[in-house]
């Protein structure tokens, strides 16, 4: 059986001036562009599509992301359907990139009976056993990026945390046994790009190109926040594969660092 959902597509509005941290005047405004590198022997993040065939994103979407930020500071996930975790409701306005290490996009199907799945208690299940076709990706490798004030104490936690390697809570990709490692990378100044043709080293918004074109380009679907009913939403992102220059009709939604630029959001 198929169950499909009724998605909600967003175009993504990032205002980044009030982030820069080079021309930052005052204690209030010490933001750094925290790095680190998020990788793991295997992953899986759910595509909220079919409960036969569990697909997954082949990169880590956003909100996943700021579950695995929560864990390392120990804010409290997912309770029930109907209420924003507690990581969400603290990081949910984090500034982000997300770059794949890898263009290699690495998966493979595995199939097992469910035997504690929701559809055993369902009358038309048909048997007790439900066979799961289940996507898996293969070393995961992604490096993240977050802008941090230093004189804030969630985001100066978070810093901490990263820098020495330590998390209050287990932190996984996607699934409770495809353990996550992190490796912390630098913690930098950074500028708004002010640059039009770019090469953007992590993925962004497809309809932020001004010219169309998909070459060196992975196309997908992710979500990139949750709506009022605490359901997806999503935002069609382009996936680099490989180093090229690209046309930005906002070019200032991005940042510069080390020579690299990224999109933020």
């Amino acid at each position: 059986m198929i169950i499909l959902q009724q998605i909600q597509v967003i175009l993504l509005n990032t205002t980044l001036e009030s982030f820069s941290s080079t021309n930052a005047k005052g204690p209030e405004n010490s933001n750094k562009l925290l790095t680190f590198r998020l990788h793991g022997t295997f992953a899986h993040f759910n595509q909220p599509i079919s409960n036969r065939f569990r697909n997954t994103y082949s990169i880590i979407p956003k909100p996943q992301l700021l579950g695995i930020i929560g864990s390392l500071i120990g804010l409290n996930g997912y309770k029930n359907s109907s209420t924003y975790p507690e990581f969400y409701s603290r990081l949910s306005d984090l500034k982000v990139f997300i770059k794949p290490n890898s263009s290699a996009n690495k998966k493979f199907v595995v199939t097992y009976n469910s035997l504690n799945s929701f559809l055993n208690n369902r009358v038309d299940s048909g048997s007790p056993n439900v066979m799961i076709n289940e996507q898996i990706i293969q070393d995961p490798d992604y490096e993240i990026g977050l802008i941090l004030n230093e004189n804030d104490p969630l985001h100066a936690q978070i810093i901490e945390h990263i820098i020495q390697n330590k998390s209050v809570f287990p932190i996984y990709l996607g699934k409770n046994e495809f353990f996550a490692n992190i490796e912390y990378i630098s913690l930098n100044d950074y500028e708004i790009n002010s640059e039009k043709r770019v090469v953007c080293s992590s993925i962004f918004p497809f309809d932020e190109l001004s010219k169309e074109t998909t070459r060196y380009l992975k196309m997908e679907l992710l979500p990139i926040d949750f709506d009022e009913m605490f359901k997806y939403v999503y935002c069609l992102m382009a996936i680099p594969q490989s180093e090229t220059k690209v046309e930005l009709k906002n070019p200032d939604n991005c940042i510069v660092s080390e020579g690299s630029v990224y999109y933020v959001f």
